[in-house]
């Protein structure tokens, strides 16, 4: 659980509209010197909800964690106040921990499938080990252009299919 100077308090704008992830308007002050005043400002953090629990109106804590995709980079922690159905009615948001252990099962998954990918000889682009890529196999060009007598011309393998 991270510490409370790390999690933020918010109200869901948006839900719904995205699988798992909802929208966050969390709330603080700025300072203007010329005024001598602060003013509210807010901040918008698309949030990670991977049961789709949360509902607009909903005031949440949230926490940074992992990058999720490319701008979800923080999680729900809990339901402070909710809008619309009770928090019983709805799916359980899973704790730091679960989540941990689950994108762990998934990452020892992926492990092993490489491994026994490569133990058949498969590299990790689909191709055979020391031979040609896919795409020299799909163009039937190996190697680069070869220059020979200032013009350009591809080399082609002539014993292609010997292999």
């Amino acid at each position: 659980m991270p510490s409370p100077g790390q999690t933020l308090c918010g109200t869901v704008v948006s839900a719904g509209k995205m699988m798992k992830a909802v929208k966050v308007r969390t709330s603080k002050q700025t300072y203007n010197s010329f005024l001598k005043k602060h003013f509210q400002a807010h901040q918008f953090h698309l949030v990670s909800d991977p049961n789709s629990s949360l509902r607009e109106g909903d005031v949440v804590r949230i926490a940074p964690n992992w990058r999720t995709s490319k701008h979800i980079r923080h999680i729900v922690t809990e339901i402070v106040a909710p809008w619309g159905p009770p928090i019983e009615e709805r799916p359980l948001i899973p704790k730091m921990e679960e989540m941990a252990e689950e994108r762990m099962v998934k990452r020892e998954a992926k492990i092993e499938r490489r491994a026994e990918r490569r133990s058949r000889g498969v590299d990790d682009r689909g191709s055979d080990q020391g031979g040609p890529t896919l795409k020299e196999r799909h163009t039937g060009v190996i190697g680069g252009p070869e220059v020979v007598g200032g013009e350009e011309r591809v080399v082609l393998e002539k014993e292609m299919m010997a292999r």
